[in-house]
């Protein structure tokens, strides 16, 4: 097992570390909340040598909070080892046994600088899993409606071709056979009944009845 490396030694050294975030915090001072976040594990990046204290508490600045850090998230990170104060801040406080009042320690800077986060969490890595399995789906149905536009396509023009073959299939044939002129019907002559036939008619009648 590494022998731990204490920070006692290291003060105004710069160091890459690496780490897991081990929960969120906040604290009370002069009636405004800061919030915090603990690394938990802390090791050297590039011998993964534990350093002592294994664990550390940040103020959640601007460079973890556009990192989107959370919980369980393995981050590497460059920091610098200096004399600080590390405990409770509200001295009210001081008399419950689970709070601890500020001490002077060497420790590490609260600004932080190049932080990476290298490995999600464990809920990070399969929402994220899910997500990538999400895409690539989305992918593969988006080249599947592509190559199913592209033979809609092909058809299309088929289409367009037959319809303009047809075209000229009919505008040959009406070339060659013309329509005949069309000639109007005669008229049936009109039967015009005089009055002298009618009569005679009448006449006729009235002797047959006789």
């Amino acid at each position: 097992m590494t022998t731990p490396l204490p920070l006692q030694g290291l003060e105004g050294q710069v160091l890459r570390l690496r780490g897991v975030v081990d929960r969120l915090g906040g604290f009370q001072q002069h009636g405004r909340t800061f919030h915090t976040l603990c690394i938990r594990n802390l090791e050297v990046a590039a011998t993964e040598q534990p350093i002592t204290p294994d664990h550390w508490w940040f103020r959640l600045r601007q460079t973890w909070s556009e990192a989107g850090i959370q919980a369980g998230d393995t981050v590497v990170f460059t920091a610098k080892v200096r004399a600080c104060s590390k405990g409770h801040h509200d001295p009210e406080l001081l008399g419950v046994v689970t709070v601890r009042g500020r001490e002077r320690v060497v420790g590490l800077a609260g600004e932080v600088r190049d932080l990476v986060i290298q490995r999600r969490g464990p809920a990070e890595r399969l929402e994220l899993n899910a997500l990538q399995e999400e895409l690539r789906r989305e992918r593969l149905l988006r080249l599947e409606a592509e190559a199913a536009m592209a033979r809609l396509d092909i058809h299309r023009d088929a289409l367009l071709l037959e319809c303009e073959r047809l075209r000229g299939q009919v505008a040959l044939w009406r070339n060659r056979c013309p329509r005949p002129e069309s000639t109007p019907a005669p008229e049936a002559p009109a039967r015009q009944a005089t009055a002298h036939h009618r009569c005679r008619g009448f006449r006729a009648l009235v002797g047959a009845a006789a």
